[in-house]
């Protein structure tokens, strides 16, 4: 799948964040794809998601936005325990 359609339908998945106020500082699109990534490659959890993040961050730089570089664990942890499941597995479906 090209990194391009996975965005496009990454988008179309509800925000999970309060947009109306607080320190949204990284992309929901880019916050999954890292996620998606580790898991791949045999990452077991949201610490796994971070140092794979920074490991590969000039990589992961050339086709995700990374406004404020790569997210820590935690951000990884507040945004994948808001997510709707079934909604994010359609997606990937998709």
């Amino acid at each position: 799948m090209e990194i391009k359609k996975l965005k496009e339908e990454i988008n179309k998945v509800s925000e999970p964040r309060r947009t109306t106020y607080g320190n949204i500082r990284h992309k929901v699109e880019d916050i999954i794809i890292i996620g998606l990534c580790t898991v791949i490659c045999g990452g077991e959890d949201f610490a796994d998601m971070e140092e794979f993040g920074k490991s590969r961050k000039e990589y992961l730089a050339e086709f995700l936005e990374l406004p404020n570089g790569i997210p820590d664990s935690d951000t990884f942890r507040r945004v994948f325990e808001k997510r709707n499941p079934s909604e994010l597995s359609s997606c990937l479906i998709n």
